[in-house]
């Protein structure tokens, strides 16, 4: 992939391709626990898309003023923040609702095939070379994630896989278009910080008014729980934010999904050690 001319700005700097993979996959990898949490107090899915959504644009803004000017001004900016906003936030809902249904183990297992879709749109948009030992690897990968996956007691009733399980292998499709999309389609000379606040503000207004009108006054019923941990997954899509803009921006797509691959782990030693799962 061709890299873009070099953005000026608090986050302008090329920071290093092994610390970013490492912290985006270990916050990654605390995602989907999270989340399980948060279904557990009843946060809906509109709920922690839009108020996350709104926090983490604020949080960022508030980090990114203070050590200098930010340029929002562009409407290529925020029509690109809020394509971002849209094509990540159809998994990230259709994730919120599956991660109730299945192990995060389980869970984990099937996201972890989003490099194995990545590598497959990067081909199909011209952004990688066509690679034998790739695409035997993509093969084993699927094949792998079925192995571990499908249940045995659902193909005596049928069922080759547990239908909620289907609809998460939505997630590793949408992930990987979503980071191609971002990727492809970065604002020229715009810096990760400015990406960063528009994608994340963009998400927060447009899911909105759907949260408004499918839960009218419900919208801001939480209980302390709810808001706590929605604090806490904030705080921590902010450090996420920040990683992964860096790497799709100076790494491109197929670099930064691996970080799926940390994730994988850490999902389900946590999993195990917090669900026992």
């Amino acid at each position: 992939m061709t890299k873009s001319s070099a953005a000026h700005g608090p986050s302008a700097s090329r920071v290093g391709l092994i610390p970013n993979l490492l912290g985006l996959g270990l916050f990654w990898g605390l995602s989907p626990v999270m989340t399980k949490a948060l279904a557990k107090v009843n946060v809906s899915p509109l709920q922690t898309i839009t108020y996350s959504s709104l926090a983490v644009g604020l949080i960022l803004f508030v980090i990114w003023r203070a050590l200098g000017p930010v340029k929002l001004n562009d409407a290529r900016l925020w029509l690109f923040g809020l394509g971002c906003a849209i094509m990540l936030n159809i998994p990230f809902g259709l994730s919120l609702t599956v991660v109730s249904h299945v192990p995060v183990s389980t869970f984990s297992i099937v996201t972890s095939t989003t490099p194995l879709f990545g590598y497959l749109l990067a081909l199909i948009a011209r952004m990688e070379r066509p690679n034998s030992l790739r695409i035997l690897a993509i093969i084993a990968g699927f094949l792998g994630a079925a192995l571990l996956i499908i249940d045995a007691e659902m193909i005596d009733h049928g069922l080759v896989i547990d239908p909620w399980l289907a609809a998460a292998f939505g997630l590793p499709f949408f992930y990987a278009l979503y980071h191609l999309f971002a990727a492809k389609f970065w604002p020229k000379d715009r810096e990760t910080s400015a990406v960063g606040i528009a994608e994340s503000l963009a998400a927060g207004f447009a899911f909105l008014p759907l949260l408004l009108i499918s839960q009218g006054e419900e919208a801001a019923d939480l209980s302390t729980s709810g808001l706590y941990l929605l604090a806490a997954v904030s705080v921590l899509w902010v450090v996420e934010r920040i990683a992964f803009f860096n790497l799709v921006r100076h790494f491109g797509p197929v670099s930064t999904v691996q970080a799926v691959n940390l994730a994988t782990v850490s999902t389900v030693i946590m999993g195990a050690v917090i669900y026992g799962e």
